[in-house]
């Protein structure tokens, strides 16, 4: 096989490879038809748009095995107030996992009258120890940013964005991330690959037999490493009869909501 054919060779598998991947199933989803994704009580969206935050909940849901919901309102709740609120409709009413302790949950609520906006986690969007508090407050942060511009539904958006890149744990969607500029990266290196294999092949011995012939006379020089003695050095480490240990371990994840206001 020539350099060229290896080349394209090379360069459909990096395709087909993205088809697979672009086309690979998400998760079969569960039983996220009869749940109410988006509770719009305080008229935010419109037809269309709720039905699109519905169809992106469910999913979502289903990829990170927890329920994703949108809740509006226009309580005058905030802080603990809000929480404590969301919590009661989390445990009512969502739990993607009946058979978890905690019900597996993550809401993001927006009260109108007291322009607070809260996110809550419960079961494994709390506990799942790669889920921060950090990432959690950046999610609802950049939702929070177009809340200020009014823009509602490009905010719950971001947040079920956030939620997904944060907790969907399935294979195809890790590697879809950034596909994009891992497809670059790979033709790139399979591009050098097949250019250092033409290289190679072009390349001309640099050894024959006349290397070792001058004037049709031999020119071969022995030369041989013969083995004398060891030396071993040995050195008395002191070990100390304590161990030491760096704190009580934590258990990661998040401290269970991140709030702010718009």
């Amino acid at each position: 096989m020539n350099m060229k054919k290896k080349m394209i060779l090379l360069v459909s598998l990096l395709l087909l490879a993205a088809a697979v991947l672009g086309g690979m199933p998400q998760d079969a989803w569960a039983d996220t038809q009869s749940k109410e994704y988006v509770v719009d009580d305080a008229g935010l969206f419109t037809d269309k748009e709720k039905e699109q935050l519905t169809k992106m909940c469910r999913k979502a849901s289903d990829a990170c095995k927890t329920d994703v919901v949108i809740l509006t309102q226009s309580k005058g709740l905030d802080d603990k107030e809000l929480e404590n609120d969301v919590r009661g409709i989390i445990n009512e009413s969502y739990g993607y996992d009946e058979s978890s302790s905690e019900p597996d949950a993550i809401v993001y609520v927006i009260d109108m009258k007291s322009r607070a906006d809260m996110l809550v986690t419960s079961g494994i969007a709390r506990t799942t120890k790669s889920f921060t508090q950090s990432k959690l407050d950046a999610i609802r942060e950049k939702a929070e940013d177009k809340l200020s511009d009014g823009n509602y539904y490009a905010g719950c958006k971001k947040y079920i964005a956030g939620v997904r890149k944060q907790l969907d744990t399935s294979l195809s969607y890790r590697l879809s991330l950034y596909l994009p500029q891992k497809l670059l990266i790979s033709l790139g290196v399979a591009a050098a690959a097949v250019i250092a294999m033409m290289f190679q092949a072009k390349s001309k011995m640099t050894v024959d037999s006349r290397t070792y012939t001058r004037n049709h006379n031999f020119n071969v020089r022995r030369r041989e490493d013969r083995f004398i003695n060891t030396t071993v050095v040995t050195r008395h480490i002191e070990s100390s009869s304590s161990s030491g240990s760096s704190g009580g371990g934590g258990g990661g994840g998040n401290s269970g909501s991140s709030g702010g206001h718009f």
